[in-house]
């Protein structure tokens, strides 16, 4: 399989399960087995593709970014993106620190476990009765929550967004503005992670590349953005619809077969 194929399907599966809750990790590890390549394990694509994603939200809520900068409107939702950031940070370093994202990310029982408790989650999130608080007036506490299960969703089969955005929903959140301040947390997440596999690679010396392989980072780049950008879009009016169910429905059959599979690889 050409680098050019490959990273156009990691694209593609990047910008969709970024944001849809099905998670993007979890589906990147269950192809990296079935294709036979390890997804995690180029720098540079994980850079790319994760920049290309994070574009997306910047362009999908660059009004509501913007907003931000004016001193009413950002006096509680910039402390509430800050602190809910922290978590996932942590965990974050924690995990790379002690080099368990190999356990987790090469483990089909940790992913497909991590599919099935997406897949309850949003099917018990959307039981519950929307909140009637705004982005505007969210609680640190609030944020702080939202961020753990932020956190916990870096272990793959887990959904970041399904995370937060179910977590958002808990804590009595709209579910507009579960979702924005979910999307919100992202760009500080995405460009961490974006950012320290870069050191990882700069500390190794693997940051070279040539015009081929350029090129096909760009276009890694593009189709993660567009994809991404539609996928942003397709959540919110999914969740607009509270038709979040049918993503939990399909992350319980794909954590049912992730598991059977590992069974039968065992067996052999």
């Amino acid at each position: 399989m050409s680098d050019l194929v490959k990273i156009i399907i990691l694209a593609v599966v990047q910008g969709v399960a970024e944001f849809l809750p099905i998670s993007s990790s979890g589906h990147l590890a269950v192809i990296g087995k079935l294709l036979d390549w390890h997804a995690e394990g180029s720098m540079q694509m994980n850079v790319t593709l994760h920049a290309g994603t994070l574009l997306a939200i910047l362009i999908y809520y660059f009004k509501e970014l913007l907003k931000l900068l004016k001193v009413e409107a950002g006096r509680k939702v910039i402390p509430a993106i800050i602190i809910g950031s922290v978590p996932a940070a942590i965990i974050g370093f924690t995990i790379k620190g002690f080099h368990l994202e190999y356990m987790l990310f090469g483990n089909l029982v940790v992913v497909g476990t991590g599919f099935i408790c997406t897949g309850i989650m949003l099917l018990t999130a959307m039981r519950s009765k929307e909140g009637d608080s705004s982005l505007e007036e969210i609680s640190l506490r609030q944020a702080l929550l939202i961020g753990i299960a932020q956190g916990i969703a870096i272990i793959p089969g887990i959904s970041r967004s399904g995370s937060t955005i179910s977590a958002g929903l808990k804590c009595g959140l709209k579910k507009a503005d579960s979702a924005t301040f979910s999307f919100m947390l992202a760009i500080p997440v995405i460009g961490g992670a974006a950012l320290l596999e870069l050191i990882t690679g700069l500390k190794k010396g693997g940051v070279e590349v040539n015009s081929s392989e350029l090129f096909v980072l760009g276009v890694g780049f593009a189709v993660a953005a567009v994809v991404g950008y539609f996928s942003l879009a397709l959540l919110l009016k999914v969740l607009k619809r509270g038709k979040l169910t049918l993503f939990g429905w399909y992350v319980l059959g794909v954590g049912i077969l992730t598991l059977g599979w590992k069974l039968y690889s065992s067996l052999k």
